[in-house]
């Protein structure tokens, strides 16, 4: 999210290799772009997004990771 310097782009990137969902907030939104834009211009952001949606983004993303876990707990004899 808004912020300067380059230690939240690094945390974002060490997340993304971990695996997560990656998001950055969007210049438009920002009141400082410096952190989004340094994670943005090294890719570790996967969704650009301004802040207002923000909340639903990540809402859908963890209904998403739900479901898609359900789905694969769903083995021979489950469901």
């Amino acid at each position: 999210m808004t912020g300067m310097g380059e230690d939240g782009a690094n945390g974002l990137g060490l997340m993304k290799a971990a695996g997560a969902m990656t998001i950055a907030q969007g210049e438009q939104s920002c009141v400082v772009f410096g952190m989004p834009k340094a994670a943005i211009e090294r890719g570790h952001a996967m969704r650009v997004v301004d802040l207002a949606a923000m909340a639903n983004t990540l809402q859908a993303q963890c209904s998403s990771a739900r479901n898609s876990s359900s789905e694969k707990g769903m083995g021979a004899g489950q469901g």
